[in-house]
Formats: C-alpha cells, structure tokens, sequence
C-alpha cells in the first residue's frame, strides 16, 4: 500500500461532509510533510487524524442534533417519557390503595407508603414541568428521578442479580437528557391536543390496569395464567388488555406524528427498545448459567454490552436516519432534471 493510499484510508473515517469540503486539502498537507522515502504513516499521524475524526463527527453529530425538528422531538419526548414512566412507577401504589378500599388484604412488601409514592410523583411533577415548558426544573427533576430508577435497577441486580426490568432506567436517562435540551415549544405544543388527551389516557389505563384487573375485572384462575407482557412482568389476561389498549394509544401518539418528527422520536426510543430486546430476548449476548434458580452474575464483558448497547443503537439509528434523508434530499434535487421534458429550453442542474 502507498503513503497516499494510506492517508486516504485514514481520511475515510472523517464524516463525508467534511472528507467532500477538506479531504484533498488534507492530503496534500499529509503528502508535503511526509519524510523522503516514507511508506506508512507515523504512529503519531495515525492518532492524531483518528482523534480529529472522531471529534469531528462529534461535532457534525452535534450540529445535526441541534436543529429544530431534534429539539421538537426531544421535547416531545421528555412529556411522553415522563407519562409512560409515571404510569409504570404507580401500578403498585394504585393497586395498594385499590386492595385497600375493596377490603382485600394486599400492600407493597416492607416498602413504606411514602417511597412508593416518590417514583410517582416526581414523574408527575416532571410531566406537569415539561408540559408548561418549565423546561430547567423538568430536566433537574427528572435527573433525580432518572437516579432513582438506576438505584432501583442496582438494588434488584444486587438483590435478585437481574436486569430484567432496565428499560425504566434507561427510559429515565433518556427524558433526563431530552428535557434538558433548549427548545422552543414544550412538549404540549409539539404534540398537540389531541394526541396529548391520547397520551394522558394510555397513562391512566398503564397506571390503573393492576388495580382494576385485581378490583373490578377479578378473573377466575388468574393467578395461574399471569405472565410477562413486553414492559411489564405478573400480568393476567385482563391487566393485559388494559395494558395493550395503552400500548396501543401511545403507538398511534408516536405514529401519527408529521414524519420528520416522528423519525426522531423513534430514533429516540431506540435505547429503550434495545435494552428491552437485549434483557428479554439476549439469549446469546447475556447467557448466565442457573445455580439453584438464581442466575450467575453477569461477567465484564456482559455488564459492558448493558451499559453500551442502548448507547451505541441510538448512535446507529441518528446515522442511519441522517443518511436515508440525505438520500431523500438528493432525489428530490435530482428528480425534477430527470423527469425534465427534452424541449424545456431550461438549463439542467
């Protein structure tokens, strides 16, 4: 391989955009300061054009994510975070309380009523903060509450050694980051009234859906039919028509949303659907062998794909989203040349 051809390789990892504008500039400079007889880079090279990549495509990932329709999903976001937590967060509480009012014995184990109502609370605050675009004190509020769910996570991994229940945790992380983006609509506004009144009824049926399968929908044999049911675990059958009714309300809140904003708030969700996929479905990646029922602790190599997976998926799906509008974008430019009738006395692009 050539001296060229070898800086060329190195200039690859730089983002397009910037190899389009500055690559030859750049290998001319290279090219000039290379010793008589060189024939790979120097070591010193190599690192200092892999650091300017990466931080180049830090900041090109920055100046993308900073436009207005990635604000407008990020605000959005943190409104509906906040709802689809809030509902996770009450299910027991509101189940206690049901229990109690029907005269049926029940209760939230040796937590005291008030650390069951924290998680819930704050999540309504938080909703209540980013709806009135009281954006500061949503995203400090819900960085707390972001701790707490990681607290919540570390204290059933140390206690049960499971990671089944991460995607609150990462959820949480997620609206802590969202809200504490500037933006100039509040979540409200960016979805609007209707899907807003849709958001706040899947919050009710997520929330109450314990408490009601257990109150007013009591089923015969429930208890031998209860199950798992994509985010949450000891569902019976109608707890999870209650549920997939929510499910379903949110789905068309996201789905119904204009495209460029819809695009993004999916990419947002990402993390959240990769940690669901790698805790539930990570047959092969989080293999742990059972002692006596209880699996083994996850090793490095395992806590490490935990920690980075949602991460490096959310990284994928603002690459991936970026390059299929790019492309739509120079369809859009090239097409009216192409379907340009031979007579039109007008010059081509």
């Amino acid at each position: 391989m050539t001296l060229e051809r070898a800086y060329r390789w190195l200039l690859a990892c730089y983002p397009r955009e910037h190899r389009q504008q500055y690559a030859d500039e750049m290998l001319g400079v290279l090219l000039d300061d290379a010793a008589p007889g060189q024939r790979r880079p120097r070591a010193r090279e190599v690192r200092d054009l892999l650091d300017g990549a990466l931080r180049t495509h830090v900041r090109y990932g920055a100046a993308r994510l900073s436009e207005r329709t990635w604000r407008d999903a990020a605000s959005a976001l943190g409104l509906i975070a906040a709802l689809a937590l809030l509902a996770y967060a009450a299910r027991l509480p509101v189940l206690h309380l049901a229990l109690l009012a029907a005269g049926q014995p029940g209760g939230l184990g040796d937590a005291p009523p008030w650390q069951a109502w924290l998680s819930p609370v704050a999540w309504l605050a938080v909703a209540v903060l980013a709806g009135l675009a009281w954006r500061r004190s949503a995203a400090v509020l819900a960085g707390a509450a972001a701790a707490l769910e990681v607290a919540r996570a570390a204290g059933e991994y140390a206690a049960y050694l499971s990671v089944f229940n991460l995607w609150p945790a990462v959820l949480a992380g997620m609206a802590a980051a969202a809200l504490a983006v500037p933006a100039a609509r509040s979540g409200a506004a960016v979805i609007g009234r209707w899907r807003l009144g849709a958001l706040a009824a899947a919050t009710l049926l997520g929330g109450s859906a314990p408490a009601f399968a257990a109150v007013a929908l009591p089923g015969p044999g429930s208890e031998s039919v209860r199950t798992s049911w994509i985010f949450t675990t000891s569902v019976d059958r109608a707890e999870a028509l209650l549920l997939g009714a929510g499910y379903a309300l949110c789905a068309l809140v996201v789905l119904s949303t204009p495209a460029a904003l819809r695009r993004r708030l999916l990419a947002l969700l990402v993390p959240v659907g990769a940690a669901l996929l790698l805790t539930r479905a990570g047959v092969g990646v989080l293999h742990r062998p059972l002692h006596d029922g209880i699996p083994a602790a996850l090793t490095p190599a395992q806590l490490l794909a935990v920690a980075l997976l949602p991460g490096l998926a959310f990284a994928a799906a603002v690459v991936a989203l970026h390059r299929r509008e790019r492309r739509a974008r120079l369809l859009a430019i090239e097409g009216p040349g192409e379907r340009r009738s031979p007579d039109d006395p007008r010059p081509s692009r």
